[in-house]
């Protein structure tokens, strides 16, 4: 089954097309994961809808009404705009367009994010062989996830869970060696990605990832967002 994750959200507070908002309603009707997330994302757009509780507009609030009795029934209920369902809330609030922005961004970067960790478990999970070293974030990324790979046969790699990098800059993967780091491969970080070492290991090596120019350094230039040692 392929459920409509990217769109839950936006949906939870009818901020989709009407035709978009109908197709991911049939599916939530039918799939109780989704149906849980649409009520978990609702109930945090009521929370913030409570911060900022006050009296809304009187044509908006006319405009609800006027829309929800029109909705029209769909097996046996009445589907509701994301609108008309906060109203339904007895409590005089409502959220503004701009809230309703940053809700949807949040709440969509927020299951990128889950979908993100979910695709890096299981990455690390289907390693078939050979010695899994955990990556340490830094305080500064304490969100970035990683794991070195050495396999009994081949090159190394790094399993990363990161940002995208941003525009002109890339994510630059480091073999120190003594106190000598040595460029080992670039990424471009953008979710779950797979960076194979340029370098052989040794036993001792550090292995760190930083944030360096598009092309990459010689010499590392920031803090490292993750490091670990090989064994």
């Amino acid at each position: 089954m392929t459920h409509p994750t990217d769109e839950l959200a936006a949906y939870s507070i009818g901020a989709l097309e009407e035709r978009e908002a109908e197709i991911v309603a049939a599916h939530v009707r039918t799939c109780e994961e989704c149906r849980a997330e649409v009520e978990a994302y609702q109930e945090t757009a009521w929370r913030l809808a409570e911060a900022v509780a006050g009296e809304p507009p009187s044509r908006m609030r006319a405009a609800v009404v006027e829309r929800a009795r029109a909705a029209r029934p769909v097996r046996g209920r009445t589907v509701l705009s994301g609108w008309a369902e906060l109203f339904r809330r007895p409590i005089p609030a409502f959220v503004p367009a701009a809230l309703v922005l940053a809700l949807v961004v949040s709440l969509a970067a927020y299951a990128g994010s889950r979908r993100d960790a979910d695709r890096f478990a299981a990455a690390v999970a289907g390693v078939a062989s050979g010695r899994v070293v955990s990556l340490a974030p830094s305080a500064e990324l304490a969100q970035a996830r990683g794991v070195l790979v050495q396999p009994p046969n081949g090159a190394p790699y790094l399993i990363l869970d990161i940002p995208a990098a941003p525009p002109g800059k890339t994510w630059e993967a480091w073999v120190i060696r003594g106190e000598q780091p040595i460029a080992a491969g670039l990424s471009d970080g953008s979710g779950v990605a797979i960076l194979t070492l340029t370098i052989p290991l040794r036993s001792g090596d550090v292995v760190a990832i930083t944030l360096e120019r598009a092309g990459g350094t010689g010499l590392p230039t920031s803090n490292p967002v993750l490091t670990g040692k090989s064994t």
